[in-house]
């Protein structure tokens, strides 16, 4: 599980030794060499006495926290003067941040800039309402941190005085740390944190030129669902809730299992401060019967059922979803259910659920008939584990046959993946095609000089060691001109890719 840091150190070294070598009278170096920098940085969240940051506790009064191997944050660091930014996604090996680059020999010193930020798995993070976690585990994929320093007559990768180079990290998040024991012994089932006085969640987070912009689609709730066979028991049990910064008038967790509920409301009024960790701890739960609560049935037992206007909670994984309608097939092993659309209970404008092909999704609805086909027409949703997904848009790209050089996008978004993320892109006509960076996006650049119209398939793959994801789209053109040719850049990952 990746955890976030306390105190960690920005540390940045030359290739001294080669360099070193090279500087030898002797043994001149040709102008314009250049070298592999490799470049050791980690950061550092600025402390504060009232809250230690968090994300381990043995006895709820001291919070640990570290980065592990598979941790990888984002880096953005250039010189004055130059056009050069490197952007490099720098791993954690175990005691630092790593990342090379290709710097010139003779560098001089001048005014270098660096920005950080965390999670560095995406441009656009996910930092929606519907989150999971692992039995009792910190998910730090919903840290956000960024930082930035300056140092004058320096190197690129070191400060002035020749060694380490320090990031002050920003925490942006307030957590809200829950550990909660009772005398009941059942698996958790959902626990949801909604505040009064703002919004503590958002679709996704944007890190663009050192900011974090926050996506429009907002929420003053979160939910916490736990992958199967991996709820706490409601005997001992810890939640926590990385949350935007409110000024909250009330707080309230409800807390379901299969059969009870329990809530707990405070309405004092708080500030939820970023950087700050707020504690609940509380013996004696008091659970009640949850008279919400639908009798729980596989999909097998579900199809016996008569329509009628029972409701019954089904839990299962989404398949054959229809992208154009909203609609999918719920498959719980035992059997398959169609379910028209998953909208949202507590919505008054009935606001949909997105889901996707592997996702896990615990839902409740009347059995209904179409065509006599068992489903449910409306279900309303319960709680959500995601499966990592990987979206490209449009699937097909075309072009005017006239046009000299027409500049169209296609967008993908990978979500939901654990830690690091592996991009690929291939192309069906191989290495005849070109392919720069530049910044985040990734251009192909595939002039048509044959009689025929051009097509070409390309191939995106993302990859966390765990989940690997294929999408395809196509580029082609309409019919023939006099010199035609097409820019297509992606929004997203940014990684250099060789062909």
């Amino acid at each position: 599980m990746k955890k976030t840091i306390y105190s960690l150190m920005l540390v940045a070294v030359a290739a001294t030794a080669f360099m070193a070598c090279n500087k030898e009278a002797n043994n001149p170096v040709p102008e314009n060499t250049i070298v592999k920098k490799t470049v050791r940085l980690s950061a550092f969240v600025k402390e504060d006495d009232e809250s230690k940051a968090t994300f381990t506790t043995t006895d709820d009064k001291t919070f640990v926290a570290k980065w592990e191997v598979g941790d990888r944050m984002s880096v953005d660091c250039y010189m004055e003067g130059s056009s050069d930014h490197v952007y490099p996604l720098a791993d954690w090996d175990g005691s630092a941040f790593v990342f090379q680059y290709e710097a010139p020999f003779n560098e001089t010193p001048g005014v270098c800039h660096y920005s950080g930020h965390y999670p560095a798995d995406l441009i656009s993070c996910p930092f929606d309402k519907y989150r999971t976690q692992k039995g009792n585990e910190y998910n730090s994929r919903y840290d956000l941190m960024i930082g930035s320093v300056t140092y004058e007559n320096a190197l690129l990768g070191e400060n002035p005085n020749g060694g380490d180079v320090v990031i002050p990290m920003e925490r942006l998040t307030s957590i809200v740390y829950f550990h909660l024991t009772s005398d009941l012994d059942e698996p958790i089932a959902t626990a949801t944190l909604t505040v009064e006085g703002g919004d503590i969640a958002a679709n996704y987070v944007n890190f663009r030129d050192g900011i974090c912009e926050l996506d429009m689609l907002r929420s003053n709730s979160i939910v916490i669902s736990f992958p199967k066979g991996q709820a706490p028991s409601a005997r001992d049990f810890q939640l926590w809730y990385n949350i935007l910064p409110v000024e909250a008038t009330s707080l309230t967790l409800t807390v379901t299992t299969d059969t009870k509920i329990a809530t707990l409301r405070n309405t004092k009024g708080k500030s939820y401060v970023a950087g700050k960790v707020n504690k609940i701890v509380k013996n004696g739960l008091n659970w009640t019967d949850n008279p919400d609560a639908p009798e729980a049935l596989t999909v097998a037992q579900f199809l016996e059922k008569q329509p009628g206007s029972t409701y019954y909670k089904l839990s299962g994984t989404v398949e054959n979803k229809n992208d154009a309608e909203g609609s999918f097939y719920l498959n719980d092993g035992t059997g398959s259910v169609f379910i028209g659309s998953v909208i949202e209970k507590e919505d008054p404008d009935f606001a949909y659920c997105v889901v996707y092909d592997g996702d896990e999704v615990t839902l409740t609805g009347p059995r209904d008939e179409l065509n006599g086909e068992a489903m449910i027409r409306w279900a309303y949703h319960v709680s959500h584990v995601y499966y990592p997904h990987l979206i490209v848009e449009p699937s097909v790209l075309e072009f005017d046959a006239d046009a000299v050089w027409m500049s169209k996008q296609v967008n993908f978004w990978a979500t939901h993946f654990d830690s690091v993320l592996i991009s690929t892109l291939e192309s069906s006509a191989g290495k005849d095609s070109r392919f720069y960076v530049s910044g985040n996006n990734i251009f192909p650049m595939v002039p048509n000089t044959d009689e025929a119209p051009y097509s070409e398939i390309f191939t995106y793959t993302v990859s966390d060691g765990k989940n690997t994801l294929q999408k395809q789209f196509e580029v082609r053109q309409k019919g023939l001109g006099q010199s035609s040719g097409i820019d297509v850049s992606f929004n997203g990952y940014n990684e250099e890719i060789d062909f």
